[in-house]
C-alpha cells in the first residue's frame, strides 16, 4: 500500500508540471492558436552609392532602381533586403589617416518609404556584404556625376 501512495505522489506533480508547461507554451505563442503577424520583409526600390574623394576629388553617384534593366538587379536587391544588411552599423570609418582615399555612402530606399544609409571608406575594413553591394551597384547602376 505504501508503494501505491508513493507512485501516486509522483504522478500528480508530473501531471501538474505538464499542464503548467502547456499553459506557458500556449501563452508564449499568443494563447489563441492564431499565428502572430510577422513584420513585413524589407523590399528595396533603389540603391544609391555616392563615391567621393580620391586624388582628383571625385563626386559620382551610381543608382540602381526599376529603370535599370539588368538581371543582377534582383541579386542586389536581395542583398540589401537581407537581415545581414539590416544589422550593419551606420558607419565603417575611422580616423582619416590615409590620404586620397574614396569615401562611400550607400543609401537604400524601401517600398514602405524608409531608408538605410551605411558609410565606409577605403582605409577601414568593411563587411564583405557592404563591399559587394558597392561593387555591384557601381557595375550595373546608372552613373551620375556630381550632386
Amino acid at each position: 500500500m505504501s508503494e501505491s501512495r508513493f507512485r501516486r505522489g509522483l504522478v500528480q506533480p508530473l501531471f501538474l508540471s505538464a499542464v503548467v508547461a502547456l499553459l506557458l507554451a500556449s501563452a508564449a505563442c499568443g494563447g489563441t492558436g492564431e499565428t502572430q503577424a510577422k513584420p513585413s520583409d524589407p523590399q528595396a526600390t533603389s540603391v544609391e552609392v555616392n563615391q567621393t574623394g580620391g586624388f582628383a576629388g571625385v563626386d559620382q553617384r551610381y543608382v540602381v532602381d526599376d529603370k535599370v534593366e539588368n538581371q543582377r538587379r534582383g541579386s542586389l536587391f536581395d542583398m540589401v533586403d537581407s537581415a545581414q544588411f539590416q544589422t550593419l552599423t551606420d558607419a565603417y570609418t575611422g580616423p582619416n589617416d590615409c590620404r586620397d582615399s574614396y569615401f562611400y555612402a550607400v543609401t537604400v530606399t524601401y517600398r514602405d518609404g524608409t531608408s538605410k544609409r551605411v558609410t565606409t571608406d577605403e582605409c577601414n575594413e568593411s563587411p564583405k556584404l557592404l563591399t559587394d553591394i558597392i561593387a555591384l551597384t557601381k557595375e550595373i547602376g546608372q552613373r551620375r556625376d556630381g550632386n
